[in-house]
């Protein structure tokens, strides 16, 4: 009976090592795990699996001692080899696991009679060699690999896991083309091997991703379900910009628990990336709820609350985030964000602190310029508004629109508004005069040039001929509080503005601004005494808003009757 249960364990490790389908051993998941270096998930696996027979639980605690092992967690190693030789004395690779403790520990002597005795209970099986040749590659001892694999070959010459021992130590020598050759020849003795197309695989990653996902295509051909392809399908297209292969890859490796967390986090930004805010905060809450301090987490928490209009309390994360996080590790959009939440809020010069420090880390966002002159624009600080809305003009290119031009010439308007309303009871020199009237005319030409490229991108809106009219009435305005005399040189842009918004006026769209631009005519033509303008213009008032108290005081004044 012994010498049958000898053989039987012998074919079991063949079978496996190469990937044959003639049976399977319940382990066979976990091993796959464990060979592609997922240790966590790995671990759940052989701790999950009960009531094996003698043989599969040997097998379950060798593999539980290989994980424990990768996990540098020696002594949960040690403890399940011994158990692998206390349920099957006759399972040679419990006494391959506790050589390789010895081993480890300088005890060489010990480790050889050890790798001896597992040889001597399966001469003919050449994963018995391969797993010791593993130990001495894993350790680096390379002059022990060599030996080890020509009595493997000695057992089966056709045996693949040779080649797999031989590319894992070129790998590590950095000799990667040898590696890969060494790969594909033990695909050319099992073309079944679906750790061999993983591993040339990631070779291929960084260097050549189209190839890499022609192998895992391969692989997944053999096996759809083998869960390590998914990682790296996941991370390749996300290289490439391909979030949705990407996602969908990423939902199937993270579907198996006790899988590398990076993965996990790499998910949840993706969901963000594609603006799947929801998803990606229960995401990020799945990371959290394993690794609490993982800062990149709290960061697209912060930054999935902003997408969601939830300002509040991504006010609160962002200010964690930043509290916990290395300053060499904050990056612009940090800032940004944080920024834009409390503009936001109405904390205009909060958001303005925020964006200056995203913009010194990186200064070539223009981005960034067009939220400082926002920012700026709300805390009515209008020259600083205009020089970042004329650095975010200059730096754009084609993300500026007509709008920026808008708000551009609206804050020229308005900081050429307090100057025109400047005191003057206090008299000036005429060199002050002087300065103030270039410093006045500088805006005003600014704001003529922002208003006149809003005509000139969007002819059909009214804003750009309105925006011209008001800041003209500023000059008319600055004249009257210095001279006394109003000029009107804002008519005749507010008749051209008059026009168009007459002619585009559907459902009244544009009564609210018609008025306050024959409201201005009344001014002018009040100052030129002119009674017949100002009864029609009067009139035109009240047949757009009755109740205009302005229109009616001054027909009453004309006495007309309305």
């Amino acid at each position: 009976m012994k010498r049958n249960g000898k053989r039987a364990l012998g074919l079991i490790g063949i079978f496996l090592f190469l990937g044959t389908s003639l049976f399977a051993s319940s382990n066979e998941k976990g091993i796959e795990y464990y060979r592609a270096e997922l240790y966590g998930a790995a671990k759940i696996f052989f701790l999950g699996q009960k009531n094996q027979p003698a043989a599969e639980q040997a097998e379950n605690y060798y593999y539980l001692g290989q994980t424990y092992y990768q996990l540098n967690q020696l002594d949960s190693a040690l403890y399940f080899y011994q158990k692998a030789v206390e349920v099957d004395p006759l399972y040679p690779f419990g006494y391959i696991g506790e050589g390789k403790l010895e081993l480890k520990n300088g005890n060489l002597k010990v480790a050889d009679e050890l790798f001896k005795k597992a040889g001597g209970l399966t001469k003919k099986d050449p994963t018995v060699y391969g797993a010791i040749a593993e130990v001495y590659a894993d350790l680096d001892i390379n002059d022990g690999v060599k030996p080890a694999l020509e009595k493997a070959r000695k057992a089966n010459k056709k045996y693949a896991g040779a080649f797999m021992v031989e590319g894992d130590v070129l790998i590590k020598q950095g000799k990667v083309g040898e590696a890969i050759l060494r790969y594909e020849n033990a695909l050319l003795l099992d073309a079944k091997d679906k750790l061999a197309y993983l591993k040339i695989a990631r070779v291929y990653k960084d260097v050549n991703p189209p190839e890499a996902l022609n192998y895992l295509d391969r692989l997944l051909a053999i096996d759809a379900d083998y869960i390590p392809a998914y990682a790296l399908i996941g991370d390749i297209n996300r290289d490439l910009g391909d979030y949705q292969k990407a996602l969908d890859a990423y939902e199937k490796f993270i579907s198996i628990q006790g899988v590398p967390l990076l993965q996990q986090e790499r998910y949840a930004q993706l969901l963000y990336f594609t603006n799947q805010f929801d998803k990606s905060l229960a995401q990020i809450k799945v990371v959290l709820s394993q690794e609490p301090d993982n800062n990149i987490m709290h960061r697209f928490e912060a930054y999935n609350s902003y997408k969601l209009e939830n300002n509040d309390l991504g006010i609160e994360q962002m200010k964690f985030f930043l509290q916990n996080t290395e300053k060499e590790r904050h990056i612009y959009s940090d800032y940004l964000y944080y920024g834009n939440m409390l503009l936001a809020k109405k904390l205009p010069k909060q958001a303005i602190e925020s964006y200056e420090k995203a913009a010194k880390l990186d200064s070539s966002k223009p981005e960034i310029y067009k939220a400082l002159a926002d920012a700026a624009s709300a805390a009515a600080l209008y020259p600083e508004a205009i020089k970042y809305y004329e650095k975010y003009i200059e730096d754009g290119g084609d993300a500026v629109v007509a709008t920026d031009f808008y708000y551009y010439g609206s804050a020229c308007y308005q900081l050429g508004k307090e100057i025109a309303l400047r005191p003057q009871d206090t008299p000036q020199t005429p060199e002050a005069l002087a300065l103030e009237s270039v410093e006045f005319n500088a805006i005003v030409e600014k704001g003529d040039k922002a208003f006149s490229e809003v005509i000139n991108r969007v002819s059909t809106s009214h804003l750009g001929y309105l925006g011209k009219a008001n800041l003209y009435a500023l000059v008319d305005l600055y004249d009257q509080t210095r001279s006394g005399i109003v000029k009107g040189v804002a008519k005749p842009y507010y008749d051209t503005a008059i026009e168009f918004m007459q002619s585009n006026n559907e459902n009244g769209a544009r009564n609210k601004d018609l008025i306050s631009s024959y409201l201005y005519l009344l001014s002018y033509y009040s100052n030129i005494d002119n009674s017949d303008a100002l009864v029609e213009y009067s009139k035109k008032i009240l047949q757009l808003d009755p109740n205009d108290a302005k229109a009616k005081q001054t027909l009453d004044i004309l006495k007309v009757k309305y």
